[in-house]
């Protein structure tokens, strides 16, 4: 069982604005909400957009709206509030520069007064000599009055925390037990001259001060932790709890990239090209998560029952757009119509690709009943359109294979039995449809495609599609009735 910490569960979520939302990001704001849901804790969102230069609002705004897309709604955030606030790090400065002084005031930290191109010089004389490039520690030497003074004389400084000469460990609750050795870092930067703090230094004091009990995050960040575990040392807090997940993978077991173009790597991508969340989520929850059986599609309730930080594998996960394919088409195989609509729905701008206007319009409850009728023949959202072309369109065109069937010795009686037998109904229902048209098999003596695919193709104008009866149910009896007649003209003409 995972190891437990005082008081509640509070995890977070800290994206950087400064781009789309990643797949493998979306999987670590999964594994934290369904940990925090898996013990009735707290989900908080904190947008850590210091990067002035790469920044923007309208990352910010594209992250969110995948998250909500996903369905991942967090307790606490920049939109909610919540009782440790601010959740962006951009409105926290002062807060950020108050701890820094702590640190120079108990000697934990130093000013340091080199310039960029001084250290850049250096990191490279360093590399040159095959020496790992850290910086030299040359304003450590500078007695406090010297320090204060060139400060006070305005001279632009950084806030350096000195690092003690010793091994850290890491229990981290994924890889277990992590030593860092003595050495591996050098005195690092917390508040940098321009006044913004560095990512280590301002994730240890929002961590702290936001209650977050325990990390979990991509295992690129373990290089952070260790000036993570000093920063708590010196300022006499407790860490919270870390557990560091594999990397999401490439077919070729290179890391997924945030590199443009590449439309695995982008949840926006795959909401664009019609995929369900509850299917990305479903499949990015099982990537480096074993649920303890053979279950390969987990609804969110069953992930969140299952998920245990001790499920998680050490070892990364190759993504298979093949294998996502499979597990939408998958959901929408066994969705109900609403669901479908409500997919539809979140899509937000993207929906009228999904959905044409026409059909939009529809009541809802023919609306649903449309959808659930052709949700088999659903690889994604994108296939809507032409599965719903024959309920829009008065005469739908025919496809080549229709053509061939309507050409057949018998289809013109087919038709025109077809649609005798279904004029007489009093209730036009699916089942009712049924009968009628098996009716026409003893009077004509066919069966089969002999029967069915005429009147399929008249109906449609395709030979495969939905159930022939839910078809003329949907279309209803007048255009059922024209479109047989349409077609036992075309037929008698060939």
């Amino acid at each position: 069982m995972t190891t437990p910490t005082p008081g509640p569960v509070r995890v977070r979520f800290a994206p950087s604005p400064t781009g789309w939302l990643h797949v493998g990001g979306a999987r670590t704001a999964y594994f934290n909400w369904l940990f925090a849901r898996k013990h009735k804790g707290a989900f908080v969102l904190r947008i850590e957009d210091t990067d002035v230069d790469r920044s923007s609002d309208a990352s910010e705004r594209g992250v969110l709206d995948d998250l909500r897309w996903l369905g991942l709604a967090w307790d606490e955030g920049p939109d909610t509030g919540g009782p440790h606030g601010p959740y962006r790090q951009s409105e926290r400065l002062d807060i950020y520069r108050k701890h820094a002084e702590e640190l120079l005031a108990q000697g934990r930290a130093y000013r340091c007064f080199c310039t960029e191109a001084e250290l850049e010089v250096r990191r490279a004389a360093a590399l040159a000599a095959g020496r790992p490039p850290q910086y030299d520690g040359r304003c450590r030497a500078f007695g406090r009055d010297e320090s204060t003074a060139r400060a006070a004389a305005g001279e632009p400084f950084s806030i350096r925390f000195e690092v003690p000469a010793r091994d850290w460990t890491l229990d981290d609750d994924v890889r277990g037990p992590v030593t860092f050795p003595a050495g591996m870092v050098g005195d690092f930067v917390c508040l940098r001259s321009s006044g913004l703090p560095t990512y280590n230094f301002a994730c240890v004091v929002d961590d702290h001060l936001m209650a977050i009990s325990h990390v979990l995050r991509a295992e690129e960040h373990l290089a952070n932790t260790p000036r993570q575990l000093m920063l708590y040392e010196a300022f006499g807090w407790r860490p919270p709890r870390f557990a560091h997940v594999a990397l999401i993978l490439n077919a070729d077991r290179t890391k997924m990239s945030k590199r443009e173009g590449e439309a695995a790597v982008a949840v926006s991508d795959w909401r664009r090209a019609g995929y369900v969340p509850e299917a990305l989520l479903a499949y990015l929850g099982l990537l480096g998560f074993h649920p303890g059986d053979d279950r390969e599609v987990l609804t969110r309730d069953e992930m969140t029952e299952a998920f245990e930080l001790e499920r998680l594998g050490k070892s990364g996960s190759v993504f298979d757009p093949a294998k996502l394919a499979w597990m939408n088409a998958h959901w929408l195989h066994h969705a109900g119509g609403a669901a479908i609509r409500a997919w539809v729905d979140r899509a937000g701008a993207d929906a009228s690709r999904f959905v044409p206007a026409a059909a939009a319009a529809w009541p809802r409850a023919t609306l649903d009943h449309v959808l659930e009728g052709v949700r088999g023949n659903l690889a994604t959202l994108t296939d809507l359109p032409f599965e719903l072309d024959p309920f829009l369109n008065e005469l739908p065109v025919l496809e080549p294979d229709a053509e061939e069937a309507l050409g057949a010795p018998r289809a013109a009686a087919v038709c025109a039995a077809a649609a005798t037998a279904l004029a007489a109904l009093a209730d036009w229902r699916a089942d009712a449809v049924k009968s009628a048209i098996q009716s026409v098999a003893p009077a004509l003596g066919v069966k089969g495609r002999e029967l069915y695919q005429p009147v399929r193709a008249a109906l449609t104008g395709r030979t495969h599609g939905p159930e022939l009866p839910l078809i003329a149910e949907l279309l209803g009896r007048e255009r059922s009735l024209a479109r047989l007649e349409r077609a036992r003209t075309a037929a008698s003409r060939s």
